[in-house]
């Protein structure tokens, strides 16, 4: 039974990386012949700075994601204007040096307007790094759909973008007007882009585009063989790479990104031995460079710094993040918060819920709140119900409530219920929606676009369910339900 829940885990991960690839490899083929590698980093950097100026102008992220992704798309039509109008006939300067200037600049940009925001960096973190494991059936289905359409207008006008791509001289020779094709090939782009940056992050979508083309390139000269072989190395490193991070418990995104490098390098070594003059000697190279990085790996740990040390015994990292659990500088509070959430020992929880209680900051509760959730341990229901009943807004009760959740507390359900009922409440009425749905396994038909009032049907109906099943409620943690 386990084996067969890691195969429906891992299904939707994998799925992305498919879409993603099948993409992201043919315009990797014109990425590498254009000679403009990080061009996907910037036109990623200037979505995101199209996304920050929204939020500037009093666009939620969340609530009005269409017309937020709409001034990403604006801003990338503009990057991508810019890209094709740097490219030059006599190039006395490279087209990527351009291509950098535009992506520092437009990281400066979004660093200076997200400086006046308290929680900006995070989404904007958010959107460059994204979360392959939390992928959505309906965000592959979504991003295929886009692809396809992109897929089929490359296709109808695929002689043209190769010329360019390949032989822009021979292109231009030819009658091809050089600059308006490239104004289109580079939109095409940056609408690919900013769809796969949202969904998985610019670390993937970065690799997915290099590594399969650089490999295909060593091996291949048609365009077709790149493309075939491409595809194979992008999904045999997805798939590994999220066999891998599953039963490794390693994050998703970097373990396939890992995964490809390794291709990649192991590809580079064959190909080194092949096209040498004397393999033997070629060997012999690479087994003295082998031995050399162990040698110097190994010597470095011997340098490892030495822990503080307290009565003769060495404290461990729980030790040391549990002790400044007693700093009155939130800085550090907040720091030592996030870590313990992601470490397990019997001491976390009874330090974080006597923290809880005393705790007067939004953002340090949100942030314990956050912890306890990851801890999934039963002790701490009793202070994040005592939370729960706090005058906090909305968007920290639906934290609040997911910690409660996660730990098999089924009074969360209430604590979602009660933002339901609060018309004041907006998008995390949708949120708190979607989240009581996934626990319970139940469509109540709640409408978060519509008011209180007009929900008052579903809103019985989550009443009645909780007063007859609430008592009863348990939690299963395979199907991540309540029962």
């Amino acid at each position: 039974m386990d084996s067969i829940a890691d195969l429906k885990w891992m299904l939707l991960p994998f799925l992305a990386c498919l879409v993603l690839s099948i993409k992201h490899v043919y315009l990797g083929i014109h990425v590498i012949s254009r000679k403009v590698i990080f061009v996907d980093l910037a036109l990623a950097q200037i979505a995101a700075l199209g996304a920050t100026y929204a939020a500037t102008l009093g666009y939620d992220p969340y609530g009005d994601s269409l017309k937020v992704s709409l001034f990403s798309l604006a801003f990338t039509f503009l990057g991508a204007g810019a890209f094709a109008v740097a490219r030059m006939r006599r190039e006395k300067v490279p087209q990527e040096a351009f291509i950098g200037i535009i992506y520092a600049a437009a990281t400066a940009a979004s660093i200076l307007i997200l400086s006046k925001s308290a929680t900006g960096g995070e989404d904007l973190k958010h959107m460059l790094v994204g979360d392959l494991l939390l992928v959505s059936s309906e965000s592959v289905r979504n991003v295929a759909i886009l692809y396809a359409f992109i897929g089929v207008f490359h296709i109808i006008f695929r002689k043209k973008f190769l010329a360019i791509s390949m032989d822009p001289e021979a292109a231009e020779a030819s009658g091809i007007h050089v600059r308006f094709w490239d104004i289109l090939f580079y939109m095409s782009f940056g609408v690919v882009i900013t769809k796969s940056v949202s969904v998985v992050g610019v670390l993937l979508v970065f690799s997915y585009l290099v590594v399969p083309a650089v490999i295909a390139q060593m091996w291949q000269s048609s365009v077709s063989g790149r493309l075939i072989l491409g595809w194979g190395v992008a999904i045999l490193a997805s798939g590994a790479g999220i066999v891998w991070s599953n039963f490794a418990d390693y994050p998703t995104g970097p373990a396939v990104v890992v995964m490809l490098s390794f291709i990649l390098i192991l590809s580079s070594l064959i190909y080194f031995i092949r096209n040498s003059d004397s393999r033997l000697k070629s060997m012999f190279q690479i087994g003295v460079t082998g031995l050399f990085l162990v040698l110097f790996f190994v010597g470095l740990s011997q340098f490892k710094k030495v822990e503080s040390v307290e009565s003769g015994i060495r404290k461990s990292p729980v030790d040391l993040f549990l002790q400044e659990l007693d700093e009155e500088d939130e800085a550090h509070l907040l720091d030592a918060v996030k870590h313990l959430g992601d470490m397990h020992d019997k001491r976390i929880v009874p330090a974080l819920t006597g923290l809880l209680q005393k705790t007067t900051s939004e953002q340090m509760v949100e942030a314990i709140a956050e912890a306890l959730g990851k801890q999934h341990d039963p002790n701490a229901i009793s202070a994040l119900r005592l939370a729960a009943k706090k005058n906090f807004d909305d968007f920290l009760k639906l934290t609040i409530a997911s910690a409660q959740l996660q730990v098999g507390d089924p009074e969360g359900f209430l604590t979602l219920i009660a933002i339901l009922h609060n018309e004041e409440a907006g998008f995390a009425r949708q949120q708190a929606a979607e989240m009581l749905s996934q626990y319970s396994g139940k469509n109540f038909g709640y409408n978060a676009e519509k008011t209180v009032a007009e929900n008052a049907a579903a809103l019985n109906e989550m009443n009645k369910w909780w007063r007859q099943s609430g008592s009863r409620l348990k939690y299963d943690p395979q199907s991540g339900k309540y029962r």
